[in-house]
């Protein structure tokens, strides 16, 4: 048959399948065979620009594709025929399907690395034969690591990402090069080189060798880290952990030996230019906008195992604000929310009054951390309106700063600043929410929550309502704080209307029983044993369904659970202190909800061996308090111990306690009245807000006591987070007075040796002793204790190590050390004190936050008296 009219046979067919997306890459193949490669296609296709009857007419029947009478593989060499045949997919017998033929071809190329360039259709007998050229890459199926001494060869394979095979294809191993090559910077190999050896296969049907040489030479560790140029911002150290400068607001990495790593940093070369990026950005945030930070120079020593980094820097000139506009702006496209653009609007409050709350004013210096400010302050502003800003509301309605817009003027170094505010919609609250109290009355929660339906939306009295309800601690576990999510707020707004939204409060159950067994040494309490059984959130009333079932429904929360009472069980049986409590507080008894009414039940005993004599004490307490304000408390109640000494030291012991213990058990019975005011973020470990309480004591025989006196104590904490970590968990400032007075009357001349005060020790005045500061008695050298004090601690807390908890972003502190300064004065006459009887101690501390509230503390004592006993190292269990 003549070439044009087998040609002209087949030529619809091929133009139909060309003009599908299918068949693009088989017909691209089959133009790789030219056009030699069609002159044995069946009759029909045409030559140049022959057309076939069909194809001038587009409406005449197409016919179908030739049936593929059998397939020939050309260039394999692993693979048989048989198994290129199945991966290509086109079957013999069938109509050839040029989309099957694509998918195949992509197939042994993904799955088998064989490489089909070439598919060429032959006529034959009953229909075409397709002959199909492919070439295998090469491959070794174990490839070698030599050279290698410190990394092993599972590590290497683990790098080069070869674990999950054995095989590596040639034509791959300039990646896995790269990968080798980079891994071993990253592990302080800096000097580390790797070669790729390749070796043809020896005889034929053999597969080739590749083979990675490499030289690893030394791990790389900073000896020094000099930054030269650095005038304005020069690093500089106090007590060692009070640290400023370039370096400690850059966080830098890369450091030589410290106190802590006595070996210094590994050099990884990607961390230094992190560190450099992150100190040109320290230098754009405050201001300098030219400063020019890049490195100098890497000086090695002679083994190249250690290296000092050379940083040059220069500064150039600071800028500052020459003008400071306020604007206000709205998004074309609310619902989109990859559109950034935005128009200008109408601001609601007089630009004059917003820029007077700004601290960035003309003349002052361009800094971020400014920047940062006044947009609180805008925020605060804003949010007293009513426009708040939340993640959970649409961008339509939630308020927003956006960057600001600047304009530089190189010449003068200045700066003007545009603040572009999205001023969002006045939200107001349609309804409160709870979301998660399966078990837990509603009453419970919304006692805590300070914001009602109809109002503006207030997100700091939101904020606050939250802290409340998570100061609860119903809805939390000390025990599982990894994987307890604590309490959280969000909005829903409410379809259709932008203005109205519910805030929903969402909780989970806490744990149900604190059942807690622990032991240990305390430096002020010796060797005990705690047993405590502790349920925040019970409910007396709620009986189980049947008392054979009744630990059953209390692990789900079905009996004895959800009303927020509090019962408290503790045996502690010790070497020196031993102690046994009940304690009951049912927060609502008259269920007034907002204005709630407390009860309180307290019964204590305690058993303590002192150098000098032994105390056991029995004290019985009920108590109703008043809640006035959400975080102002108020109490009034009664008071009974039952006081005996006994076992006098035979060595001789003070006038005022042989006194006491001849009398023999001894009542002290008074009405007590307490105010407390507390604001804080976490109850367990708090780093903002404040703590205060006083309580009053008024004991007389008429009340059946055997001693008459009043007493007056104080105690006050506040807590402040300070600067920045890069887990975002903030170092906090803690700072703690206390203060009591206690004052005789009628016919008793002094308070009883037992409830007199003594300060020293590790919850008082670190570095000193457990009572080990005076005034002491002339004859024995024993503590007397005293009727006036004053304590107080300063403290630096510093997370050292932090736990992410899932499904959050949040960080939790596990491990923090810090500094402190103590002081403490004890007078023995009331309402009396002598600042020139000061003691001071100070020292630093580590703690252990999870799982156990371990803290560590080695004190020194700064100012001391003859007599006072000093204590280096203390120990307690649980913080301050």
């Amino acid at each position: 048959m003549p070439e044009g009219a087998r040609g002209a046979e087949c030529g619809p067919w091929r133009a139909s399948q060309r003009s599908t997306a299918l068949g693009v890459g088989v017909a691209a193949l089959f133009a790789l065979g030219g056009r030699g490669a069609f002159a044995q296609l069946p009759s029909g296709v045409p030559v140049g620009g022959a057309q076939s009857p069909a194809a001038q007419n587009p409406l005449a029947p197409r016919p179908a594709p030739p049936e593929v009478v059998s397939i020939r593989v050309v260039g394999n060499e692993r693979f048989t025929p048989e198994q290129i045949i199945a991966g290509l997919g086109q079957r013999t017998g069938a109509r050839l399907d040029p989309a099957v033929l694509d998918a195949g071809i992509k197939r042994l190329w993904t799955s088998f690395r064989v490489l089909v360039f070439n598919v060429e259709p032959l006529e034959v007998q009953g229909g075409v034969e397709l002959i199909v050229r492919v070439m295998e890459m090469s491959v070794d199926r174990d490839p070698r690591f030599i050279g290698n001494v410190d990394i092993s060869d599972k590590k290497l394979r683990e790098w080069a990402l070869l674990q999950d095979k054995a095989e590596l294809y040639l034509h791959e191993a300039g990646r896995v090069r790269q990968r080798l090559l980079d891994a071993y910077r990253r592990e302080g190999y800096h000097h580390a080189e790797v070669n790729v050896i390749k070796r043809p296969a020896e005889r034929e049907g053999a597969l080739p060798d590749v083979i990675f040489e490499i030289r690893e030479g030394p791990k790389v560790r900073v000896s020094r880290f000099k930054i030269n140029g650095a005038k304005s911002m020069p690093d500089t150290r106090f007590l060692y952990f009070f640290k400023d400068g370039l370096s400690h607001l850059a966080d830098r990495s890369l450091w030589g030996p410290t106190l802590f790593n006595w070996f210094g940093e590994v050099f990884v070369q990607e961390t230094l230019e992190a560190d450099l990026l992150a100190m040109r950005n320290v230098y754009r945030d405050r201001g300098w906008l030219d400063a020019v930070v890049e490195l100098e120079k890497l000086e090695f020593n002679a083994d190249r195992s250690r290296v000092t980094v050379h940083v040059a820097v220069d500064e150039g000139p600071r800028y500052t604000v020459s003008k400071l506009s306020i604007k206000a702006v709205e998004w074309v496209d609310p619902a989109n929310g990859r559109s950034e653009e935005v128009r200008e609007a109408q601001l609601l409050t007089s630009e004059e009054e917003l820029r007077g709350l700004c601290l960035l004013k003309p003349g002052a210096v361009y800094e971020r951390n400014t920047i940062q400010k006044d947009t609180g302050a805008l925020k605060t502003s804003f949010d007293k309106l009513g426009r708040i800003q939340h993640s959970s509301l649409p961008r339509g309605v939630s308020w927003s700063f956006l960057e600001p817009e600047v304009v530089f003027d190189p010449r003068a170094h200045t700066v003007e600043v545009t603040y572009r505010i999205v001023q969002g919609t006045e939200v107001t609250l349609r309804e409160v929410l709870i979301n998660g109290t399966q078990h837990t009355r509603d009453r419970v929660v919304r006692r805590e929550i300070s914001v009602f339906p109809s109002e503006r939306a207030n997100v700091r009295e939101i904020e606050r309502s939250l802290s409340r309800i998570q100061a609860t601690r119903y809805f939390s576990d000390d025990a599982n704080r990894i994987n307890h999510r604590d309490p959280y707020y969000r909005f829903l707004p409410v379809e259709g209307q932008p203005g109205l939204a519910d805030v929903e409060f969402i909780v989970a159950e806490g744990r149900v029983i604190d059942l807690n067994i622990a032991g240990g040494v305390d430096s002020d309490n010796g060797a005990f044993a705690i047993l405590t059984t502790t349920m925040r959130n019970f409910d007396i009333t709620d009986v189980p369904d049947a008392w054979s079932s009744m630990f059953t429904e209390v692990y789900r929360k079905e009996a004895f659970h959800g009303a927020g009472q509090l019962v408290n069980l503790e045996i502690a049986p010790g070497t020196q202190l031993s102690r046994f409590r009940i304690n009951f507080v049912e927060p609502d008894i008259f269920r007034t909800h907002l204005r709630p009414i407390s009860l309180e039940f307290d019964l204590r005993r305690q058993q303590r061996r002192f150098l000098t004599h032994d105390e056991d004490r029995f004290e019985k307490l009920i108590r109703f308090g008043r809640r006035l304000d959400y975080d102002l408390f108020v109490s009034a109640g009664l008071r009974h111990a039952d006081v005996q000494l006994s076992d006098l030291d035979a060595g001789g012991t003070p006038l005022s306690l042989q006194d006491q213990e001849q009398r023999g058990n001894q009542k002290i019975i008074g009405p007590t009245f307490t105010v407390s005011t507390r604001s804080l973020d976490n109850l367990i470990n708090p780093r903002k807000g404040y703590e205060v309480r006083y309580t009053a004591g008024w004991y007389d025989s008429s009340f059946g006591s055997d001693y008459e006196y009043l007493t007056s104590e104080f105690r006050g904490d506040l807590f402040f987070p300070l600067g920045t970590t890069e887990s975002g968990v903030r170092p906090v400032v803690h700072f703690e007075l206390d203060a009591g007075a206690a004052q005789p009357y009628g016919d008793d001349f002094a308070i009883p040796f037992s409830e007199r005060y003594f300060i020293g020790g590790a919850r008082s005045v670190r570095g000193f002793d457990f009572r080990g500061i005076g005034p002491f008695d002339p004859l024995t050298g024993d503590a007397l204790g005293g009727e006036t004090f004053v304590t107080g601690s300063l403290e630096y807390w510093y997370p050292l190590h932090t736990i992410q908890q899932p499904g959050t972003y949040q960080q939790i502190e596990a491990l923090r050390g810090g500094l402190f300064v103590d002081f403490g004065l004890l007078n023995s006459d009331p309402w009396q004190l002598d600042f020139d009887d000061l003691r001071v101690g100070a020292g630093v501390a580590i703690g252990l936050a999870y799982p156990l509230p371990l803290q560590l503390n080695f004190g020194y004592p700064l100012r001391r008296f003859d007599g006072d006993d000093r204590e280096t190292f203390s120990f307690t269990f649980g913080f301050r």
